[in-house]
């Protein structure tokens, strides 16, 4: 991780760019969360004025430039949309990697109190709705007007699929259960629709919220173009429920009620059929992204072990598939 005195002066340069000398970083400090960006908490102050900030940055040795630059103009255009999202502010580069500042909102994240506390009973209650209302919002940005993103060519679904199929080749172990799901998949195809913008991690521990509801979407890093329907499914999928299973859209409501919210918002209309496609689809891509990320940490490209533990998870999604194709 880069030391703090490099980093301050590192952020000091890209601001002062834009606003002129005199700016000053205060209360520099690592933020917990995300295996695979830095999160970084301060405080820019010019002058009298102090304005709250997170630094999300790509950590030392996976370097991707391109991949936050794509992140950082996907947010500014949530934000430009209406998406409750953190206003992006500059994007910064330097020789030991590269990142954008945004906006520190305050709120929770962490999904166990979320779904158990007391304090976000409310926010439970309007969750749901909230979420469809976002996800249609985000479906509504023009894929067109984001240069950084393409479309897939041809069916949305089958090159996603496709996707996946390259992914689990490249790590190179039997997993049947997911190869089971892929042939699952490649039966069960929904009719094609003209790709979106798909935010790609739409999901609780994604989610900055407070005693009133949904603050900002979080974490746009797998933006891309595809079927808007993927983030639907991928919301649904139990993983991301952490233990409230009788609430199946993230732990906070009815697939039903989360289909409503979303056309209500303007959203398509997607059916339960394309919806369920959808969440199949999500736990082969879950089971395929651990064994990724254990990947990253065997191979010696990453030592992390938190990646490690993510690995140890493939067989959560393994089972959740089986139940779910087992049905037909």
């Amino acid at each position: 991780m880069t030391a703090p005195e490099e980093l301050r002066d590192v952020l000091a340069a890209a601001v002062e760019e834009d606003l002129g000398a005199g700016v000053r970083i205060e209360d520099l400090a690592p933020l917990v969360g995300g295996a695979s960006r830095e999160l970084w908490s301060f405080d820019l102050v010019i002058g009298e004025e102090r304005r709250p900030c997170v630094l999300r940055r790509d950590p030392e040795g996976v370097e991707d430039p391109a991949g936050r630059r794509r992140e950082f103009e996907v947010l500014r255009a949530a934000y430009d949309g209406a998406v409750p999202v953190p206003e992006p502010l500059w994007f910064v580069e330097s020789d030991r990697g590269a990142g954008f500042v945004m906006e520190r909102l305050e709120g929770e994240a962490i999904a166990r109190r979320l779904l158990r506390d007391d304090r976000y009973a409310v926010a439970r209650a309007r969750l749901t709705g909230q979420l469809g209302a976002a996800a249609a919002a985000v479906h509504a940005i023009p894929l067109d007007g984001l240069p950084s993103l393409e479309g897939p060519e041809g069916h949305p679904a089958e090159a996603a699929i496709a996707g996946l199929e390259t992914e689990l080749d490249r790590v190179g172990e039997p997993h049947p259960a997911l190869e089971l799901g892929l042939r699952w998949l490649r039966r069960h195809l929904p009719e094609p629709v003209p790709a979106g913008l798909v935010h790609g991690d739409l999901r609780t521990g994604n989610l900055l919220v407070d005693e009133h509801g949904l603050v900002a979407v979080l974490d746009w890093e797998l933006c891309h173009g595809g079927d808007p329907a993927e983030d639907l499914g991928w919301l649904c999928i139990r993983s991301w429920r952490f233990g409230a299973d009788d609430r199946p859209a993230g732990g906070f409501g009815s697939r039903d009620e989360l289909l409503a919210a979303y056309a209500a918002a303007g959203g398509r209309e997607v059916t339960r059929e394309e919806l369920r496609f959808w969440e199949v689809f999500g736990n082969v891509r879950w089971g395929v992204i651990c064994l990724v990320q254990a990947h990253a940490h065997l191979s010696g490209a990453v030592h992390s072990l938190e990646r490690a533990a993510i690995g140890r998870r493939t067989c959560e999604p393994e089972w959740d598939l089986l139940a779910m194709v087992r049905e037909g």
